[in-house]
Formats: structure tokens, C-alpha cells, sequence
């Protein structure tokens, strides 16, 4: 029995450690007047999406493309089978966490009126560099999937009717990389210094944020 305490002890600081030990902050210019990008956090304690201004995406971007009339992005990321649900099936969620787990974005455009579906509690904004808001839209790219043509692939309608879409996404959802701890990652490309490994829940990170 002592061996397999210890063997459970050891492994219990290796994942505190793995989630909370201070990670170096991102290597990202800071916002400043004159060079300033605002994002919205919407939570409903649950799940977050992030509002951007579509500005900061180039003009030819698959998402403008996508909407070309939005003035921002409400951006957000989850397992496929649990997002497309209305999230009350546990067993859903469980099953989600156990990988693979294909998983998708979710796009609406116009953040503030397309949050309604959330019913969100916190809207907290954010601001960062336009370096960073560079980077956030790298962060984004790098799930997108693009069909031959150079366009986003739309896998069905969004939560947000005639306004928003699912798209293929690349990433698994899992254990470590639940849709709130992918937005953190999505906030420290964009120069937020936060520990991404320890949001689980949105109000960790909402904290964090703040």
C-alpha cells in the first residue's frame, strides 16, 4: 500500500505543479495609447467566447468572407457532439472529455447582440497591442480548416439563428483542453498573461483576466 500512496502522491504534485506553477508571461507588446485592440470575454460561468473586431482580421480572411457585412466576431471552440447539444446531457459532457473528441468553432457575427445565446453573466473587456491582436488571429488560423478553395468549412448552423455557423475545427477537446482553457491560450497569444493549464471553468479564467 505504501508504494501505490506514494505513486498517487507523486503524481498529485506533478499535476499541481503542471496546472499551477507561474509560466513566463507571453512575450507580446503591451497595449498603449495610440496602439490599443479591445476584446470582449462573454461567460455564462460555464462557457466563454471572445468578441474581436473584425479589423483585425485581414480583408480576405475566410471568416470576413464568411460575413463580410460583421463589424466583430463572436469566436468560440468545443467539442462537436456537446456544443451542437444545449448543454444539459452530463453524460455528453463526460464523453467529451475522453479523446479524440472532433471539435469545432463556433462563429457569429456582431459579438454583443450574437452573446445573447449565451445568456452571459460577465462581459469583461480586454485590451491588447495590435501585435497581439495579430497573434490572436494567427491563434484562430491554426484551428481553422480550409477547404481546397481557401474557405472556412461550415459544418452546420450556429446557436445563433441566421447569424452564426459551426466550422471544422482542428484540436481535440479533452481533459486539458476544454473550450475555456483554449480561449485562455487564445487571450495569452494575444499577450494576456494568464496560466492557461488551470482554466477549466470560466470563472477562473474570468478572474485571471481581471
Amino acid at each position: 500500500q505504501q508504494p501505490i500512496a506514494a505513486s498517487l502522491t507523486h503524481a498529485a504534485v506533478l499535476l499541481f505543479a503542471y496546472l499551477y506553477l507561474p509560466l513566463p508571461a507571453p512575450n507580446v507588446a503591451p497595449p498603449r495609447v495610440g496602439d490599443c485592440v479591445e476584446l470582449h470575454l462573454y461567460s455564462n460561468g460555464y462557457h466563454s467566447d471572445i468578441g474581436a473586431p473584425a479589423s483585425i482580421f485581414p480583408e480576405n480572411h475566410p471568416l470576413r468572407r464568411l460575413y463580410p457585412e460583421a463589424e466583430s466576431f463572436l469566436i468560440g471552440w468545443g467539442d462537436q457532439r456537446f456544443y451542437y447539444s444545449d448543454g444539459t446531457d452530463l453524460w455528453l459532457g463526460l464523453d467529451a472529455l475522453i479523446p479524440p473528441s472532433p471539435s469545432v468553432l463556433h462563429i457569429a457575427y456582431n459579438a454583443a447582440p450574437s452573446s445573447v445565446y449565451l445568456g452571459p453573466n460577465d462581459d469583461t473587456a480586454i485590451a491588447v497591442s495590435r501585435e497581439g491582436a495579430a497573434r490572436f488571429v494567427a491563434h484562430i488560423d491554426r484551428y481553422l480548416v480550409l477547404d481546397e478553395n481557401g474557405e472556412a468549412v461550415r459544418v452546420s448552423d450556429g446557436k445563433v439563428i441566421g447569424r452564426s455557423a459551426f466550422l471544422r475545427s482542428r484540436g481535440s477537446f479533452h481533459l486539458f483542453n476544454v473550450c475555456n482553457q483554449w480561449m485562455a491560450r487564445a487571450l495569452r497569444a494575444a499577450g494576456v498573461d494568464i496560466n492557461a493549464r488551470a482554466a477549466w471553468l470560466a470563472g477562473p479564467l474570468i478572474r485571471q483576466v481581471r
